[in-house]
């Protein structure tokens, strides 16, 4: 074995010992071929680093296998893809959240937010159109759900990549340090959202594909739920305008209604359907009768929700972690940190409850796989 060859099967490492043993001899005298057309020695040479870039992709695509891969790579890119597609429904809500506002902030009714809230700007004014545009821009994550349920996942990742970084590019940095860490660890679950559509919806794994009413529903459902929300957090404002100094009643709610806290009510509601289905499926085990089909959520696989959910409650601890100042001063400043700790206790909660339906439903779906009957999904 030359060293060249030693550097070749060092770098296939990083593909799953299953794929190896089928494709690993194939590949490296298909690098070796490539190899000799060089003029220097095999043992002059190294591994370019476009090779090592492409053997990794196609590990990261391997291991997060689509339909007919090995029971435990199918599961795990269901996973992730079910986390890309949560997290997008999650983010078209905000979206439309931040969109409702800007448009009741500039447009239907001006002021009806507090001024600490957003900042308006000179009508007509650059620094006016920024604003809006920045408002406006996570409209995107909802053009990139749209495209994902039609089955367009490269103009899907292309949006999600937009929302993700137009609002910072419109937005000028004016903190630093301490404050400026603690804004980009608040954008880690939206980054992990647009890593999992990225990385799980490869080439071998076709992007779902709903048509009609039921494409119409995914996308309705949750920029329907941000509108509402938008009308009340504009009364809510109006409200805390009109009172002047905002009470401890009615900052409350605005706590639950940033992105963290929306991320934490979510959560919740997500553990609280995959342990009400996981219950109904034990009792429908017990009694060894066929119980009717509880159907998930759409375009996510039944078996899918719960590591789906524990991926993004991770990033969501961190988000929600990186907002906390424990040592401020004041009574609303410690309202605040006990809100927000209360918060980080529910997400925690959700995280572990997540990860022990996670794997209890891996196990039970590899162990259908060899038997030859994969769960359906809902």
């Amino acid at each position: 074995m030359s060293v060249l060859e030693e550097r070749y099967r060092r770098v296939l490492r990083l593909l799953p010992a299953s794929y190896r043993a089928r494709r690993e001899e194939e590949m490296v005298s298909a690098f070796l071929d490539g190899a000799r057309r060089a003029e220097t020695g095999l043992d002059d040479q190294r591994v370019r680093w476009a090779e090592i870039a492409g053997v990794a992709a196609l590990a990261l695509r391997v291991r997060l296998g689509g339909p007919g891969s090995p029971p435990g790579e199918h599961a795990t890119g269901e996973a992730v893809r079910g986390a890309a597609i949560l997290g997008l429904v999650f983010w078209t809500m905000t979206g439309t959240l931040f969109a409702a506002q800007t448009v009741l902030t500039y447009g239907v009714v001006a002021g009806v937010l507090p001024d600490w809230l957003m900042g308006i700007g000179d009508p007509g004014s650059p620094e006016r159109l920024r604003q809006v545009l920045s408002g406006l821009a996570p409209l995107l994550w909802t053009a990139s759900l749209v495209a994902l349920v039609a089955g367009r996942a490269g103009t899907a990742k292309a949006s999600a990549w937009a929302a993700l970084v137009l609002p910072y590019a419109l937005e000028p940095a004016t903190a630093g340090g301490p404050a400026r860490v603690a804004g980009l660890l608040t954008a880690l679950p939206a980054l992990v959202t647009v890593l999992a559509l990225t990385a799980g919806f490869h080439r071998d794994a076709p992007p779902p594909r709903l048509r009609g009413a039921a494409a119409a529903r995914v996308v309705a459902f949750p920029a329907a739920a941000g509108v509402l929300l938008a009308l009340a957090v504009g009364v809510l404002g109006a409200a805390a305008r009109a009172g002047g100094e905002p009470t401890p009643l009615m900052l409350q709610p605005w706590l639950w209604l940033d992105p963290p806290g929306l991320a934490c009510v979510s959560l919740l509601a997500v553990t609280a359907w995959c342990v009400a289905r996981r219950r109904s499926a034990l009792r429908a085990s017990a009694t060894a009768t066929a119980a009717a089909p509880v159907s998930a959520p759409p375009v996510v696989a039944s078996g899918s929700v719960a590591p789906a959910a524990a991926i993004l409650a991770v990033p969501a601890v961190v988000a929600r972690a990186a907002t906390l100042h424990p040592g401020a001063e004041g009574y609303l400043s410690g309202l605040i940190t006990l809100v927000g700790s209360l918060q980080l206790a529910l997400l925690l909660a959700c995280g572990v409850t997540l990860v022990a339906l996670a794997v209890r439903t891996r196990g039970t779906t590899v162990r259908d796989d060899l038997s030859g009957t994969r769960e359906q999904p809902g």
